[in-house]
């Protein structure tokens, strides 16, 4: 039976061992995203924060006449702070693109992860290290959107199952390459076969975390992330054991951690 408690323990300990830190690999992937998502407010409305043009235009419109706020929907309020949309197919083209390439980018913070559970020093230049599965990683990360999206179809419920149940996939790409995005994702079925409950439980064990992480505007999350990774792959190694696979990889035969080549 999965302890939902040694392993988070577990992870602190690693996370503390580990030769890079953790929190500086969280601090770069969340400073990426955030300078990603600035760019793509500049490509839209010309500024790199229209949240903070629209509030200040609220501000004056609410010492003059509050009640005309109640009137006001989106587009209006776009409009007063002089952020009309200028979205293009350019712009759009570009957020897609920042998507994908914030899915290699996990992909590597991933691969890190794995690296310091094994005891591995992982250098920084790891986050990059998605690249190699680029094309796998992204259509592994479609496959599982599209049926995720389907299922939510039919009530919110089998949609939350579903995710669970493909929670693996990426994992499973990044332990074993020769894997196609599809394979992984039916691996995950069966790895998470009797184990969804559990991570669920494990996600709730954060939400305190997670409120605290909310209450600083995310700056928590730069070891709050590595921290729920490093306890979630705990649980993709006894996945990977229920059917038989060695967590990362071929055994090694010495009874030692398995190991992978990046």
């Amino acid at each position: 039976m999965i302890n939902r408690a040694e392993i988070k323990q577990e992870a602190k300990s690693i996370m503390r061992g580990a030769r890079v830190s953790p929190v500086l690999m969280g601090t770069l992937v969340l400073a990426i995203s955030l300078i990603l998502d600035r760019i793509i407010s500049l490509v839209e409305y010309g500024t790199f924060f229209p949240d903070f043009r629209i509030f200040q235009s609220l501000s004056y419109l609410a010492s003059v006449d509050p009640m005309l706020l109640l009137e006001m929907d989106t587009n209006d309020m776009l409009a007063l702070a002089g952020l009309a949309s200028s979205a293009t197919v350019y712009s759009l083209f570009f957020s897609i693109l920042v998507s994908l390439f914030m899915t290699v980018l996990y992909g590597g913070f991933y691969l890190y992860c794995m690296g310091i559970r094994q005891g591995r020093e992982m250098p920084v230049s790891t986050l990059m290290d998605g690249l190699s599965l680029a094309g796998k990683l992204i259509w592994c990360s479609i496959l599982t959107g599209i049926k995720v999206f389907l299922w939510s179809l039919l009530f919110v419920f089998p949609g939350i199952i579903a995710a669970y149940r493909y929670r693996f996939a990426t994992y499973n790409l990044l332990a074993d390459s020769s894997l196609s995005a599809g394979e992984a994702i039916r691996l995950s079925c069966q790895q998470t076969r009797g184990m969804k409950f559990d991570l669920f439980v494990l996600d709730l064990s954060f939400i305190g975390w997670d409120i605290l992480s909310s209450i600083t505007m995310g700056l928590l999350n730069i070891w709050l992330m590595p921290y729920k990774t490093v306890a979630d792959l705990a649980y993709f190694e006894e996945g990977q054991r229920r059917i038989g696979r060695s967590p990362y990889g071929n055994d090694t035969g010495d009874g030692s951690r398995p190991t992978w080549e990046l």
